[in-house]
């Protein structure tokens, strides 16, 4: 018995370790792969910031296709969907209508029906940040572009979102 099992267990080593493949050593050829999404992940995503206790706090959702600002501006307005909702997230944005977006290259011009002075901290960051970092014409990087917020009869210019 012991024989067959001693037997068994070099057989099963020797298939192991026969394989054929030869150890290699690393061969380094241009740069590392980048841009590919993992399996499963949309190809495109729209990026929404809302509020959560400490502060602000930005969330992906799946898309069509680019988003623009205006688009993603309108989507932030309806607030946090069921899932966001239960990992405590929320908006500080009171108002759903009457708001209108409009985009010129690097720059996103945002009319509330309200006094823009008047609106917290985290609600300006929730409308600069979402704004920034969706499509905006002109192709600058998030932290470049700048908003304006304009309502009530004042004016918030140069805005710029400091979110990554």
């Amino acid at each position: 018995m012991r024989a067959r099992r001693a037997l068994a267990a070099t057989l099963l080593l020797g298939t192991l370790a026969g394989c054929g493949i030869e150890p290699t050593e690393v061969i380094e050829f241009g740069q590392p792969a980048t841009g590919v999404r993992p399996s499963g992940q949309p190809a495109w995503q729209t990026r929404l910031f809302f509020a959560v206790v400490t502060g602000v706090t930005s969330v992906s959702r799946p898309a069509d296709g680019p988003v623009t600002a205006e688009d993603a501006v309108r989507l932030m307005l309806q607030g946090p969907n069921e899932a966001e909702r239960a990992r405590g997230i929320y908006s500080e944005i009171g108002m759903r209508s009457g708001v209108r977006v409009t985009t010129a290259p690097g720059r996103v011009d945002i009319t509330l029906p309200t006094d823009v002075t008047r609106i917290t901290r985290i609600a300006r960051t929730q409308l600069v940040c979402t704004a920034a970092h969706n499509q905006v014409p002109g192709g600058l990087p998030w932290n470049r572009v700048k908003v304006t917020l304009t309502g009530g009869g004042k004016r918030l210019d140069a805005l710029e979102c400091d979110r990554a």
